[in-house]
């Protein structure tokens, strides 16, 4: 399914959940927390045990091979090898494999390099936008780039010539190919965006079993578990199970984070007081504003779900501020509060399908919010009226965060 207007039949999605969808998740976690959706055959999952149970519900899955409405691409294509061998498509031996390897991998050495190269990216953004003044896109020229630049950094992509923009581009493309409301043309992109990543991280790890550098293909490269190594094919299924985790889906949680201490200014002059706040921070804005959307998952068998008929292939999606919103679990949750308790965080999931991204990525956010710290000015005006939306079915994404830097002194 491709850009449509919104569900007009939908009780609950139309032009407000467009403009104040927090409120609207809100009546819907009250009076129908796993609603269905007219017009497309999908289940929105908005209270916060629900949402957790189903990450791991035996019935189902996150392998979009699942989806009733899912495209095989062709036989013999990159496309179809990744689908077919992906961290969600493995038998749960061969997932359990992987991850410890992978945890092999993240070495304290390991982790601290990738540290330094997270701050290093975020310098390389954060340098231009000091003493800056008028009006800045902040998602353009901040959160958008620093995310795929960051994986292409730990992932040892070259810095040189434009193959960091190229890997930006690329992880872009394939990101937005997860999820099922597509355009034939945005699903060629994805396809081929997928393709691309996967032969380039297959040339490096070629590269890197004759020459090791300070990268995270070298890490897996000598990563071994009671004798056992990973081949390249799987280090190829490992880096772009990182650009799936780390690029868009940070790019989304930093725009939304900068938005809401931009809204509350309070909390951000709190957070400039108390830095040690910041850790917590991360999470309280992740809990605030992840997207009006979900993560999805999708059913393997007909079962019944608190008293609803899911049918086999329908999606559901887990509505993330629905489920950091349930007052059940978050006392005053539509109060921003950069000192509340967040250890009922669910965004990153749990269990064996908890996300390999989660440090890296709350690492990125920690580095890009204390930046941002520094180099908003004291009176730097968030210019609500002029944020751009991209529409994709019923539901938006932000595509522009523009502040007012003011006229400086």
């Amino acid at each position: 399914m491709g850009a449509t207007e919104p569900v007009q039949t939908d009780p609950y999605l139309g032009e407000e959940f467009v403009s104040d969808p927090a409120s609207v998740i809100d009546r819907m976690r009250e009076e129908d927390p796993v609603h269905l959706i007219p017009g497309i055959d999908a289940w929105m999952v908005t209270r916060w045990e629900d949402v957790r149970e189903l990450f791991t519900h035996p019935s189902t899955t996150n392998d979009r091979r699942a989806y009733e409405n899912y495209q095989m691409p062709p036989e013999g294509s990159t496309q179809r090898w990744f689908a077919e061998n992906s961290l969600f498509a493995v038998s749960p031996e061969r997932h359990a494999r992987m991850r410890n390897l992978v945890s092999a991998a993240l070495t304290p050495r390991a982790v601290k390099r990738m540290e330094g190269q997270v701050r290093d990216v975020v310098e390389q953004f954060a340098c231009k936008l000091r003493g800056r003044t008028g009006v800045v896109d902040l998602m353009a020229e901040f959160t958008e780039p620093i995310p795929g630049t960051v994986i292409g950094r730990i992932a040892g992509i070259p810095q040189k010539g434009d193959d960091e923009l190229r890997w930006r581009q690329l992880g872009r493309d394939s990101v937005r190919g997860i999820s099922p409301f597509l355009t034939p043309e945005e699903r060629k992109r994805a396809e081929d965006a997928i393709t691309e990543i996967c032969d380039w991280v297959r040339q490096i790890a070629v590269e890197r079993r004759e020459r090791p550098k300070e990268d995270i293909v070298s890490d897996l490269v000598q990563a071994a578990d009671e004798d056992d190594r990973m081949t390249n094919d799987e280090i190829v299924l490992i880096v772009a199970a990182l650009v799936a985790a780390g690029t868009e889906t940070t790019t989304i949680g930093s725009t939304r984070g900068l938005q809401a201490l931009l809204q509350h200014p309070d909390q951000m002059k709190r957070l400039r007081a108390s830095p040690e706040l910041m850790p917590n921070a991360v999470d309280e804005l992740l809990r605030w504003d992840f997207g009006a959307v979900g993560l999805p998952r999708y059913a393997v068998e007909d079962f019944e779900f608190r008293g609803r008929p899911i049918k086999k292939g329908q999606l559901l999606m887990l509505n993330m501020m629905g489920a950091h919103r349930d007052p059940s679990v978050f006392p005053n949750p539509n109060e921003l509060d950069v000192g509340r308790d967040t250890k009922a965080l669910t965004l990153f999931g749990h269990g064996p399908h908890f996300c390999l991204g989660a440090n890296l990525a709350r690492q990125e956010l920690r580095c890009m919010y204390e930046a941002a710290l520094e180099f908003l000015p004291e009176g730097a005006r968030l210019l609500e009226e002029q944020i751009r939306l991209r529409r994709v079915a019923m539901f938006s994404s932000i595509e522009s965060l523009p502040v007012d830097f003011g006229a400086g002194r």
